[in-house]
């Protein structure tokens, strides 16, 4: 979005709403309960469907249903988040509260992460696989044995995209289910020398292919998941701490910045926050 344009949005309610209710109808609207077109509008503003006679507002059923806030302050939320100014900074700079600011920012980091679980798809061809610690305790034992950590595992392919997992542990029986949810027959795997990953040499059609000082044998620039684990540490303490009980969700919205860098953001979150919420 050009910069003009969104500061023309920020500044007006009536036209950022405009811009919320394109990005949810597109120009026609239909019942989000049985996707019927034919609806008609009544006197209070809302409408009514005339197959299952339900009655529903512009944003029923989406995210933006459960909002109190003016669409050109979401907005301006959204662009914020956006470009990772903090809330505490926000909050300075801004009418908005912290606390209003910091619920919005987890639910934006919510939609991500559902849209993830949507979207997920089947990797195939020259995979990286590798996984990593983040966070836990500074004192006492290093490395696997540190207390608190959270160990993630994550499947990098070599056209720039990843999709990474929490796990409680490294084992063989954690990992080998999602590589072969997640992964197609056929495929070519870069490990490490690590033994959850030595049953992936004759598996089905599969091929895994050693690195050697953190280089994929035959293949100069596939290691593509360090890159990655820095980019997501450089997020992460960019957060100054973030709560234990949310990590998945900061997670994946790492994965989105990272999958999504040559794109819009905003656009493509406004897009998010617009569709139906999936059943819980």
């Amino acid at each position: 979005m050009h910069d003009l344009t969104l500061f023309s949005l920020i500044s007006s309610v009536t036209k950022s709403k405009a811009y919320f209710r394109h990005a949810r109808w597109s120009g026609r609207r239909y019942c989000p309960w049985c996707n019927n077109r034919s609806i008609y509008r009544l006197d209070d503003g809302k409408f009514k469907c005339s197959r299952c006679r339900r009655k529903f507002t512009e944003f029923s059923g989406t995210y933006l249903s459960r909002l109190k806030i003016p669409f050109n302050n979401l907005l301006y939320l959204i662009h914020m988040f956006v470009m990772g100014v903090p809330a505490f900074r926000i909050a300075k700079q801004s009418s908005i509260s912290k606390s209003t600011i910091e619920r919005l920012f987890r639910l934006f980091k919510r939609v991500i992460y559902d849209n993830s679980l949507e979207e997920l798809q089947q990797l195939s061809g020259e995979l990286e696989m590798d996984e990593t610690l983040f966070g836990g305790h500074r004192k006492g034992k290093r490395g696997w044995g540190a207390e608190g950590k959270h160990v993630v595992f994550g499947i990098y392919h070599r056209n720039g995209r990843v999709i990474v997992f929490p796990v409680s542990n490294r084992r063989q029986e954690t990992l080998l289910p999602i590589i072969d949810k997640h992964t197609k027959h056929g495929s070519v795997y870069y490990t490490d020398d690590y033994e959850g990953y030595v049953s992936l040499v004759m598996r089905g059609k599969h091929i895994r292919i050693t690195k050697e000082r953190g280089k994929p044998v035959g293949v100069n620039n596939i290691n593509g998941l360090e890159g990655f684990w820095s980019y997501a540490k450089v997020w992460l303490y960019h957060y100054r701490g973030i709560p234990r009980q949310y990590f998945h969700y900061y997670l994946k919205e790492i994965e989105f910045r990272f999958n999504s860098r040559e794109e819009d953001l905003l656009e493509k979150i406004v897009n998010m926050l617009v569709k139906l919420v999936p059943p819980s």
